[in-house]
């Protein structure tokens, strides 16, 4: 072939073609790296090679998917190519001429002739290359679909996202934006930015502010020639040429933005592929908020799980079963704000016969302050019965408390020593409420504080103050959860209303008193939501007989 102007001739998606064939190799496919780029998808990435030396053109089929025919005849080799021949490449076919006008030019789409040996992918390949883009665009959604109906990590969502896009559209780049729970700023999820293509991350102001504030998606076909983007910061200064945004709408909000583009003059994106892209973003954040979703319910489960445990060990830690004492008559009450208290109490028989008294009220609430009486109660317990003197064992446990927590834990705690036999109380109160001793008659005496409560000071030294309990009275110990317990209107149930009920039920036994003060904070709260943990313990010295 002499004729150094041979040219192939065609038009594809509405716009003409015309390739002259200049000395040299000139590649043919979709791929961006080819000279001679056809977005068509029954066409390979690099489907066929033209080879121009010597006035002579020779055409070679690369391995592709449909193969490539000449003049209807399919190339098994390198063949030579003159005037007037048709190259079929896929469903592509174009006519090679030597005329300096548009005479003869066509695109003809055919169908891929039967007998036509392939495997079992290549065949996948050929279903979707026999059908219209808008078909092939739908198959790439039905594959999200299935990508995305998994139950998945969000971060495992965003590589399979951009193989899509990837797939669908063959842009130079590809991000993927999004918007971090309670934060208004983007981060880049995912990227592909393919080789050759424009680096860096250069957006348009102007394009992803109408893209997030309006939810509109964005399109256009030559950037270089769309006003919108013209000046100050913008995407034409990366070198693209057509580019598409859409929002990351979950049906409720704009979680991200989804952009591709390309610098290829050749590839222009129409509005059946923005339509794609837009639905493909939807499925993609409805996705990413239902994985978010499932990892919060994970994470809830897991938290419950411990909660659980955590719940059991306090459950075994505190006593189920006040034990039985001589000369006293006992009952106890702990009722958890949320799943785990951080109220104590403890009664206890020591070797020398009188009884440990405890009840105490970590700083906070939830799992923080049971761990907290998780350490303390084992604690006390062990230097009570190492520890005779209360002054020293509160001295002890403060220390302790200190040493192993942050400054802004601590507790207030109640250390008694009663012996039923002669109704001597020892007690340090550090900074708890102050206890109710009830008289046979319904009198009411405070056993104040004595000190700060224990792990706010590196040291101090407690003292110890001593109560006859007479026969027939009684120890209301108790946290502030009982006498702060708060109404819908936000009153406080209060002391004063606590000593008027103990002071009317001088008769009645310790568990019928228990009973009664529950009942009567259960029905001044009246339903409003627990502030506090509240936590009762009651003691009573029998009468001596008449």
């Amino acid at each position: 072939m002499t004729n150094p102007t041979l040219t192939i001739r065609g038009s594809l998606g509405g716009r003409t073609l015309a390739f002259p064939l200049g000395d040299g190799v000139h590649e043919i496919g979709r791929g961006s790296t080819c000279e001679i780029r056809l977005d068509e998808p029954s066409v390979s990435r690099l489907h066929a090679r033209l080879q121009v030396a010597g006035g002579s053109v020779r055409l070679e089929d690369l391995g592709s998917s449909n193969g490539t025919r000449l003049n209807g005849q399919r190339l098994t080799g390198p063949t030579e190519v003159r005037s007037g021949d048709t190259i079929t490449l896929g469903n592509v076919s174009l006519k090679v001429d030597d005329s300096a006008g548009d005479a003869g030019m066509y695109l003809a789409q055919t169908q891929v002739r039967a007998g036509l040996a392939v495997s079992l992918d290549e065949a996948r390949e050929t279903r979707a290359s026999e059908r219209s883009k808008k078909a092939y665009l739908f198959r790439i959604l039905a594959e999200a679909g299935e990508v995305l109906t998994r139950r998945l990590e969000p971060r495992e969502i965003f590589e399979p996202l951009v193989e899509l896009v990837d797939k669908a559209l063959q842009p130079d780049r590809i991000f993927l934006l999004l918007r971090d729970e309670g934060n208004t700023e983007l981060r880049t999820a995912a990227s592909r930015v393919r080789a050759g293509g424009p680096g860096g991350m250069i957006l348009s102001r102007t394009l992803v502010t109408r893209v997030l504030e309006q939810r509109t998606a964005f399109l256009t076909e030559d950037a270089s020639q769309d006003q919108r983007l013209l000046g100050g910061d913008s995407i034409v200064g990366a070198g693209t040429r057509s580019a598409m945004a859409a929002p990351l709408f979950d049906n409720q909000a704009v979680i991200g933005l989804l952009y591709a583009d390309t610098s290829d003059p050749a590839v222009r994106y129409d509005l059946d592929e923005l339509k794609a892209f837009v639905l493909l973003a939807n499925m993609v954040a409805v996705a990413i908020t239902q994985a978010r979703y499932h990892a919060i319910e994970e994470e809830r489960r897991r938290l419950r799980t411990e909660l659980d445990a955590a719940r059991r060990i306090m459950v075994r830690l505190l006593p189920s079963d006040l034990p039985p004492v001589a000369g006293l008559q006992m009952v106890g009450h702990l009722d958890a704000c949320e799943e785990v208290a951080g109220d104590l109490y403890d009664v206890r028989p020591l070797p020398d016969g009188r009884v440990l008294l405890v009840v105490g009220d970590v700083s906070g609430k939830g799992l923080s302050a049971a761990l907290l009486v998780a350490a303390l109660l084992p604690a006390i317990r062990t230097v009570a019965l190492e520890c005779g003197d209360l002054g020293r064992l509160a001295a002890r446990v403060n220390e302790q408390l200190f040493e192993s927590t942050d400054a802004v834990r601590f507790a207030t705690l109640f250390l008694g020593q009663l012996d039923p036999r002669t109704g001597r109380l020892e007690y340090v109160n550090a900074g708890h409420n102050p206890p109710l001793v009830v008289g046979p008659g319904g009198e009411i005496t405070p056993l104040a504080a004595v000190g700060p409560p224990v792990g706010m000071l590196p040291e101090f030294t407690y003292p110890v103050r001593t109560y006859d309990l007479a026969p027939g009275s009684r120890l209301v110990l108790y946290s502030d959860g009982l006498t702060e317990a708060m109404n819908g209107s936000e009153d406080m149930y209060g002391d004063e209303r606590l000593q008027a009920l103990l002071s009317l039920c001088p008769d009645c036994s310790v568990t019928e008193l228990r009973g009664r003060v529950l009942q009567d904070v259960a029905a001044f709260v009246d339903g409003a939501p627990k502030t506090d943990d509240l936590t009762l313990l009651v003691v009573e010295r029998d009468r001596e007989p008449t």
